[in-house]
């Protein structure tokens, strides 16, 4: 069969697509991807399949989505697409509703996260869940990575009559071991050889809420913890403005953007992800693979991979929840040492392997087959 793949912007080409495309291949199928390529970095000759370049928005209202929206349809006639595989909002929507256009089916939509997760603003919880309720009676099969949305994903009504999957979200390489000198990674990274060191990953941006870290940072004034903070983003120099008020800048590093996480995981103790929202992070899943024990907040897709065994979940406005389980971390080294190797046993569930043997049997179904034997 002759699929059309589509999402919004693609910088790389992530393992979590690798892990998409391959139990399709797998399967006898085609693929031609669509997405917004501008913004590619590396050599696009590393995807193997056919890309098609449109002009797709995060922004729903923005006029360009029209444009993508023709685009789509006339992939659909020149490539004589047989089905779509879509993935992320818009990316999704729009091609559901070419889909529906052109009479394509069957469609199967990736859900790697709905924007009507609970504790959403209003207009996520009303108006994209509307668009969802419309959008499902032009979708065959649902793909859902977190329990949150699979429970409410149980609510729409989709044109096959199916019920909607859980997978256990994109895929993730396990068994990763670092060799580093412990110290001498320390002391590039600025931070002494004997602290108790807390790493984080992603955007500096409101949603990724690295303020309520600075401010747990404040509690425990006269401790001997370190925060790296690794990733650039809008809100650094307010995070830089926040530390020195707070007069805890020697504790608190901006790394930057890091090539390097899973050295720089290897040389702390502990992992924490703050966000307010989230889809299934890869960068908690990659901690627990390194035995790192993991502070989350209490939010989709963190709370499905942390839990008492292997961390603590916190109120992401809270930073004297944070602050009390970093504390109970540095105090205990062998709680520290028992939730990693928790964490490393749980994140098997979420290997490559094990999501791509998932994806194989929803695709199956759905696309049918055209292996050789």
């Amino acid at each position: 069969m002759r699929l059309l793949m589509v999402s919004n912007k693609i910088k790389t080409f992530p393992l979590q697509y690798r892990n998409i495309l391959e139990p399709l291949f797998r399967l006898g199928h085609e693929v031609i991807w669509a997405a917004d390529f501008s913004g590619f970095v590396g050599n696009k000759s590393d995807i193997p399949c056919i890309t098609e370049q449109i002009s797709i928005h995060t922004n729903p209202l923005h006029s360009g989505n029209r444009k993508a929206y023709r685009q789509l349809q006339q992939m659909m006639d020149r490539y004589r697409i047989e089905g779509v595989l879509c993935s992320t909002p818009i990316g999704g929507a729009l091609a559901r509703l070419a889909a529906r256009k052109k009479k394509i089916r069957p469609v199967l939509y990736e859900a790697h996260g709905f924007l009507f997760f609970k504790g959403a603003p209003l207009i996520n919880r009303t108006v994209y869940k509307w668009e969802e309720d419309i959008l499902a009676h032009y979708t065959d099969y649902l793909i859902t990575i977190t329990k949150e949305d699979y429970e409410a994903a149980q609510a729409l009504k989709l044109r096959s009559g199916m019920s909607p999957f859980l997978v256990h979200g994109a895929g993730v390489n396990v068994g990763v071991r670092v060799n580093i000198d412990r110290a001498s990674k320390r002391r590039e990274l600025g931070v002494p050889e004997d602290a108790f060191v807390v790493v984080s990953a992603g955007e500096l941006n409101r949603n990724k809420n690295t303020e309520v870290i600075v401010r747990a940072l404040e509690k425990l004034k006269g401790q001997n913890i370190h925060y790296i903070a690794c990733g650039m983003g809008p809100e650094e120099e307010n995070l830089k403005n926040l530390a020195e008020t707070l007069k805890v800048s020697p504790n608190f590093h901006l790394a930057g953007y890091r090539t390097d996480m899973p050295e720089v995981m290897a040389a702390s103790d502990a992992f924490t992800m703050m966000s307010f929202r989230e889809g299934m992070p890869r960068s908690v899943l990659e901690a627990m693979d390194l035995g790192l024990p993991c502070v989350g907040s209490d939010t989709r897709g963190i709370r499905d991979l942390i839990d008492k065994n292997g961390g603590f979940i916190c109120d992401p406005r809270d930073p004297e929840a944070f602050s009390n389980a970093f504390r109970k971390l540095m105090d205990d080294p062998a709680l520290r040492s028992q939730m990693g190797e928790y964490n490393r046993g749980k994140v098997q569930e979420y290997s490559c392997e094990v999501v791509k043997q998932e994806l194989y049997e929803i695709y199956k179904e759905a696309f049918g087959s055209n292996e050789h034997s």
